[in-house]
């Protein structure tokens, strides 16, 4: 007997391994579930496997023993027969959803079953767009539902008035994911836009510096120049006095002569 009482999807039980209780072989991996749609209650389900999964099995619910998180264990008849799948069961995924005022909802894409007793607690669709509902999927409550065909089910129109929201849409993560990249890229440009300022004055600041050091090199060489200046010769008109002066007072130029 099933132990755990967590609620696990129709999705989730599709495609998972089967294997035998007693001898730990695999009988197959699910193929569709048994659901009662009057009583809202998964009977049992079929297996697959083989090449193209041509080889089928069947259980009942209570032939389960356990329900892991990559397996289902269960216990086949000591008969050596599989259960019958019963005639009035149904797959209720990818049934349109109405109103009993003629208003189409969605349609459902999984459903909740509590694994200890197989009963369904809930129904999940996804809106049609229905009074401008357009995002997300919604749960339905096995009450709500009037009745269930070969691809619909109609449900009382008060009851989704203000569907109950289950999860978030794609259209909602995309558009979160796209709010954040957009923040996150203004936030990357105004950082550049820092570093880009910041660049800016530090070219700025190395310019005024290297002028600086410019002014006062010219300055130091200037006084470079004028330290290193030769004045060991006295200037040219001091050379022609000292001459003259050297000379006899008697003597004159023979220019005069």
């Amino acid at each position: 007997m099933i132990s755990q009482q967590k609620v696990i999807k129709h999705s989730e039980l599709i495609l998972r391994l089967v294997l035998d209780r007693r001898t730990a072989e695999e009988v197959g991996r699910v193929e569709q579930l048994w659901l009662n749609t009057q009583l809202h209650q998964v009977m049992g389900f079929t297996c697959k496997s083989g090449f193209l999964g041509n080889k089928k099995r069947s259980f009942t619910w209570e032939q389960i023993e356990s329900i892991g998180t990559d397996s289902i264990l269960v216990n086949p008849s000591t008969e050596g027969a599989d259960p019958q799948k019963p005639e009035n069961v149904i797959s209720v995924v990818g049934h349109e959803v109405w109103t009993d005022a003629g208003n189409k909802v969605g349609k459902v894409v999984d459903y909740l079953v509590v694994p200890q007793t197989s009963t369904v607690v809930g129904y999940l669709f996804v809106s049609s767009g229905w009074r401008g509902v357009l995002d997300g999927i919604y749960l339905l409550s096995p009450f709500v539902i009037a009745s269930v065909g070969s691809k619909r089910m109609i449900v009382a129109d008060a009851t989704v008035q203000e569907p109950q929201h289950y999860a978030e849409g794609l259209n909602q993560k995309f558009s979160q994911a796209t709010d954040f990249l957009k923040e996150d890229y203004e936030k990357t440009m105004r950082d550049l836009e820092a570093v880009k300022r910041g660049t800016q004055d530090i070219a700025e600041q190395f310019k005024d510096k290297a002028q600086a050091v410019t002014d006062i090199a010219k300055e130091k060489a200037s006084e470079v120049n004028v330290e290193h200046q030769d004045t060991s010769l006295p200037p040219a008109e001091n050379t022609i006095e000292i001459k003259a002066e050297l000379l006899p007072k008697d003597a004159e130029p023979e220019e005069r002569r």
